[in-house]
């Protein structure tokens, strides 16, 4: 079977139909390429609109709630929180960041779980259990109380990130991965608008059944997760395989195309070695670097800024409103990033831009007094969220097979999201109103991220480098090798005939 190449810019001899458009994927023909061809282009099209007609929005709502339910207590301690529990500056970052805690330690077995049984049931149980919890901070009174549900909350949706992201890699090929996780990862963005928007909006109930407004939104938004996850039962579908909404010849063409692509076969069976290869492989540890150093300046900024926005001399629901409109320019970014990764390709380079922008602007914003150009420096801070969106692609297209993929995406996202417990305490109270140590700390983890990125992704041409000689030397007389001759096994991308994307 066949893989995509690395460079989606090298001739190859012989090329099979886009997925989607038509176009000339780079990459050799064999047994499952050459079967994709009895369907016409038009085929191939409507199939994959009608995947992202069932898989995206699921996806993308599962995703806002889940990201708006652990974030809103930074509304929230603006609109009366902080004050009715009486809290020190101590105990909110100590509330923020114990959600981290319980998160870290179950996403990994999650995703283990995750694959040993089905996303179908596991995600949609998740999203009732973790809705159910952030309703609960409704009945908390004091630090103590909301210090131990946040833990809880972090416990129970540790596991949908990765696992969504995991799910997601089970149903598209590598050269349609970077939009579609683009436009997962941009409903982030959305909940730094949506999600102020919806809690002042829930404010207004402030004193309703004599219950105050914060409490409301802690209500409100965990009912709404809830419903959400029981229309998730509904909809969602493991694996193409298990899709009673695809005909045969639809379910045909999604399995073909996968095949071609990275010898990811419609089912694929549980796998200790391939679980435990995940963790004796080095590039595991650099990507979760990776991750650790672009997750925390993005949970230090989700998690702060209505707090950082009210230094610059706004209160209350404006800081809140006022800390709205610079996420519409992330939404765009990631959404622009996400198209030209899947046309283009140079994961990498797309990943150095987001972080080298969002890096200039920090650095203006230590150097910088005019309260307007810090604040419109805000809307460049959100390039931050290009690197998450274009590291989900990345790493989805060159860690195969499926059980290696789940042990090292729950491992790598973990890390990642001990990014959240350090990120609460960026942005500390003693720094303000400047907050230059926060943005200081914020460019020196960008600095490892690009580090680390760059190891792996010379890495990685490197492989692909040493593997093209050796197949060449090995196909040399034949007239039309074939890229992957035998499914990739136990061995992962570490088999000698994959071909990493960078």
């Amino acid at each position: 079977m066949s893989v995509v190449k690395d460079d989606r810019s090298e001739p190859s001899s012989a090329s099979v139909t886009s997925v989607e458009k038509g176009q000339q994927l780079q990459v050799p023909l064999n047994d499952a390429a050459a079967a994709l061809q009895k369907y016409t282009p038009e085929q191939i099209r409507r199939t994959w609109r009608k995947v992202d007609s069932y898989i995206m929005p699921v996806s993308i709502l599962l995703y806002l709630a889940s990201y708006i339910d652990r974030t809103n207590i930074a509304n929230a301690k603006v609109l009366g929180l902080f004050t009715d529990l009486k809290l020190s500056n101590n105990e909110y970052s100590l509330a923020l960041s114990i959600f981290f805690i319980g998160y870290v330690l179950f996403e990994t077995p999650s995703n283990i779980l995750l694959k040993r049984f089905s996303p179908r049931w596991y995600i949609p149980t998740m999203t009732c259990i973790w809705g159910t919890v952030c309703a609960c901070f409704a009945a908390v009174h004091n630090a103590k109380g909301l210090i131990v549900i946040r833990f809880f909350l972090g416990l129970a949706e540790a596991g949908f990130l990765p696992g969504i992201v995991f799910w997601l890699g089970c149903w598209y090929p590598r050269s349609m991965q970077g939009r579609r996780y683009a436009l997962l990862y941009s409903s982030v963005s959305l909940t730094g608008a949506f999600g102020g928007l919806l809690a002042t909006a829930i404010h207004s109930l402030d004193g309703a059944h004599g219950i105050a407004g914060w409490r409301w939104i802690f209500i409100v938004e965990g009912v709404i997760t809830t419903g959400l996850g029981l229309l998730a039962y509904l909809v969602m579908s493991s694996y193409p395989a298990d899709a009673h909404w695809l005909s045969a010849e639809e379910r045909d063409i999604i399995n073909l195309t996968n095949e071609s692509d990275r010898a990811l076969k419609a089912r694929e069976g549980f796998s200790s070695a391939q679980i435990r290869s995940a963790f004796t492989d080095w590039r595991t540890y650099a990507w979760a670097l990776m991750f650790l150093g672009t997750y925390i300046p993005v949970y230090s900024v989700v998690l702060s800024l209505p707090t950082v926005v009210s230094g610059l001399g706004y209160k209350g629901t404006t800081a809140t409103l006022m800390a709205c409109p610079p996420y519409g320019v992330g939404f765009f970014a990631v959404l622009i990033s996400g198209w030209t990764v899947d046309r283009y390709g140079h994961l990498f380079y797309h990943y150095v831009a987001g972080i080298g922008v969002t890096i200039i602007a920090l650095i203006v914003l230590m150097v910088v007094e005019n309260l307007v150009a810090r604040y419109v420096m805000f809307f460049f801070v959100m390039f931050m969220f290009v690197p998450i969106s274009v590291m989900w692609a990345w790493l989805s297209s060159n860690v195969a097979g499926s059980n290696k993929r789940a042990a090292a995406q729950g491992f790598i996202f973990s890390t990642g999201n001990i990014g959240g417990a350090i990120g609460a305490q960026i942005y500390r109270a003693e720094f303000a109103p400047r907050y230059v140590q926060g943005h200081g700390i914020n460019i020196a983890l960008y600095a490892l991220a690009l580090a680390s990125g760059t190891i792996v992704w010379w890495s990685y041409k490197r492989d692909n480098a040493l593997r093209n000689a050796a197949a060449s030397e090995q196909d040399q007389g034949l007239e039309r090798p074939d890229m992957l001759g035998e499914d990739l096994g136990d061995l992962g991308d570490r088999h000698p005939r994959f071909r990493y994307l960078t």
